[in-house]
């Protein structure tokens, strides 16, 4: 098990929140949407690259954040066959039945394909995590996080509307970035990128089966007054 916090100052927005409703006497939890996000990876000339995009200011759910692909379960993705090659490796890894499975698979495939114009199979996704939003936000996600090898006969290209910015980077320098406030990332990628940069290249990153857990971030003022997401890894 292992502790990590993210101080919730580099975020305006997300200050503010965090701020009301630790000081709410009668908080209310907003409701949890499904949802499936997919690192997608290569091998780079200085090791694995991961894909991301930068979500429009206009967005209600993280403005201006940089994000992986990925998306809301939709109805129809609950249509894919619990026979679908592949998805019972998917819920094993994701510690889950294949019909819980089969909407988060089928909704990470389709949302690769609408945003970044790359076409999966379920058999090529990776169980990484499973994340839900803080409950003091008002829009909410339980969301998987899965991973997959980029084909090497296809290419990403920002193909959303959700998005303004888009390409392939090493985790390593985003995560600096990040630390240096140039960029605004969800605790979730935060963590999914320092995983990544321990890896040598994209094989092994796809090949390791991390422990999978439910993790909810959860909002705790230091003693120094500062505020923190302190989130409890699997």
């Amino acid at each position: 098990m292992v502790v990590v916090e993210h101080p919730v100052s580099r975020d305006p927005g997300l200050a503010a929140r965090a701020e009301e409703w630790l000081a709410c006497a009668d908080r209310v939890e907003g409701p949890l949407r499904t949802a499936a996000t997919v690192m997608l990876v290569r091998d780079g000339a200085a090791g694995p690259e991961v894909y991301v995009q930068r979500r429009v200011p206009s967005m209600a759910f993280a403005p201006s954040t940089v994000v992986f692909p990925g998306g809301g379960v939709d109805p129809a993705d609950h249509a894919l066959p619990v026979s679908t090659p592949g998805l019972a490796a998917v819920a094993a890894a994701m510690g889950v039945t294949v019909d819980v499975a089969a909407p988060f698979a089928a909704a990470a495939v389709r949302e690769v394909e609408e945003e970044c114009g790359v076409r999966l199979s379920v058999a090529d996704l990776r169980g990484r995590a499973h994340w839900v939003t803080p409950a003091f936000e008002p829009r909410r996600y339980d969301t998987w996080i899965l991973a997959a090898a980029m084909p090497a006969d296809q290419r990403a290209r920002g193909t959303t509307t959700e998005s303004d910015l888009s390409g392939w980077v090493r985790p390593g320098d985003l995560l600096a970035r990040h630390a240096a406030g140039e960029v605004r990332m969800l605790p979730p990628t935060v963590v999914s990128l320092e995983q990544l940069e321990g890896f040598a290249d994209a094989a092994s990153f796809l090949a390791d089966r991390p422990r999978v857990a439910r993790v909810l971030p959860e909002l705790v003022r230091r003693d120094d007054g500062t505020i923190v997401l302190r989130t409890v890894l699997p």
